[in-house]
């Protein structure tokens, strides 16, 4: 083919309308090409997200399945201290039992001290009043010689002595009765304090349990939402799969359409050149199929009020409105909270309502002092640590330790959330316990 020939068709080949439309077409598979990177793109991060929705459920399957050995071991020591206190119940009623064989004893005792008493007052009036200064000298006049008289003094020296050893009985029967009365009522007492201290223990277990049951709860809330994200997720990765299939096959079908116009056209041009020159139109055709590849190619771009303090600390967030520590919005707060360490004591003696758990509140107890100035107050002490040191329906005095400060529940640090509460609304605590 001669140079000429193949110069002109190129410039016929520029200077066409099909050119414009190669450029056109062009931008319309680059277009494409970047609508499908764009999706591939997001493809891979979905795929990054599955992946991490994917470890967490494992980290919460995990999770479930510790806690739940927990709650298997919370319930062999609730089990285990169940017993104890059936133990000690049947040890309470033993004792109740042998406080009532002694009561009978000493109601017995009782009588035979009686019996002796009147005897030993009857032989005293009858000291006083019959058996006077004459009756003496009588014993000494009727006796016939000394020998009687020695006799005589004998049996008198005789009762004397009988009636020193019934006195002498008498007193030992009586402190014996004391004594067993002492011993029992001890005995009582030390077998009341060992059950208190077991109900205070499974109080407490009771209490971890409540809280790893929250905790169960939350895992198997945050478990089902992960699992819901990742369903979405899986669900959008379908979706853009679909959508980049869909841009490949447009593609495809876009580059097979260029193709083909190209082709129609090199053939065109040729035909309209010269139909002789069958080696210059062939020439043009290969050469017009390079330049469609070429410019079909996409480019890509990529106090004073007889209350104590309860605990130690100054008071880091007061009564009232305030900036929640959990997302800065505004909120009321019910009480004070008193930052620091050790001890939570009872700010006034009165009885234990609540010892447990709660999701915001932590490890609490709430404690009721009757009635005061004519309401009814009770006093929230929160955010303590596992352990308390009482239990529902024991009387507390004021000053007793109740727990020791923590962060439990919805908490940002160790200190005590504390409450007041009149007939059941929340006042300011600074009136009972000062600034």
């Amino acid at each position: 083919m001669g140079k000429k020939h193949i110069a002109l068709f190129s410039s016929i080949l520029l200077l066409s309308p099909i050119a414009g439309g190669f450029t056109a077409q062009a931008a319309t598979l680059e277009e494409l090409q970047q609508q499908k990177d764009a999706l591939q793109l997001e493809t891979n991060t979905i795929q990054s997200q599955i992946e991490e929705k994917s470890n967490s459920l494992n980290t919460l399957e995990s999770e479930k399945a510790n806690l739940e050995t927990k709650v298997n071991e919370l319930q062999s020591q609730l089990d285990e201290l169940m017993g104890r206190l059936a133990a000690q119940e049947e040890k309470l009623a033993a004792i109740q039992s042998k406080i009532l064989e002694l009561q009978a004893e000493i109601e017995a005792l009782q009588v035979v001290i009686d019996q002796r008493t009147e005897k030993l007052n009857t032989q005293a009036r009858y000291i006083q009043t019959d058996a006077g200064v004459t009756n003496i000298a009588s014993i000494l006049l009727s006796s016939e010689n000394f020998s009687d008289l020695v006799g005589k003094i004998t049996v008198v020296s005789k009762i004397v002595t009988a009636n020193k050893d019934i006195v002498e009985q008498q007193e030992a029967d009586q402190q014996k009765v004391e004594d067993s009365k002492v011993a029992v009522e001890e005995e009582k007492l030390s077998a009341e304090a060992l059950k208190q201290e077991i109900l205070i223990s499974k109080n407490n277990v009771v209490a971890q349990k409540a809280e790893i049951d929250v905790q169960i709860a939350q895992v198997i809330e945050n478990y089902e939402l992960t699992e819901a994200e990742k369903n979405g997720l899986e669900s959008t990765k379908a979706d853009l799969a679909a959508q980049t299939e869909s841009i490949s096959n447009d593609m495809a079908a876009e580059q097979a359409r260029i193709t083909a116009e190209a082709v129609a056209a090199a053939e065109a041009e040729a035909a309209a050149i010269a139909a002789a020159e069958a080696a210059a139109a062939a020439a043009a055709n290969n050469l017009t199929a390079s330049v469609s590849q070429t410019t079909s190619t996409p480019s890509y771009s990529v106090n004073s009020s007889g209350f104590l303090r309860p605990a130690s600390g100054y008071i880091s967030s007061p009564f009232g409105n305030r900036v929640s520590p959990f997302g800065g919005s505004i909120e009321f707060h019910r009480g004070v909270d008193i930052a620091g360490s050790g001890a939570i004591s009872a700010a006034q003696s009165g009885t234990v309502e609540t010892a447990t758990y709660h999701a915001s509140y932590g490890y609490y107890v709430v404690i009721n002092h009757g009635t005061i100035n004519g309401v009814n107050v009770k006093t929230l002490y929160a955010h303590m640590q596992p352990g308390l040191l009482v239990a529902p329906g024991q009387t507390v005095s004021q000053g007793q330790q109740v727990g020791v400060m923590g962060t439990t529940g919805s908490s940002t640090g160790v200190h005590l959330h504390f409450e007041v509460q009149e007939n059941g609304a929340v006042v300011n605590p600074v009136n009972y316990i000062g600034g």
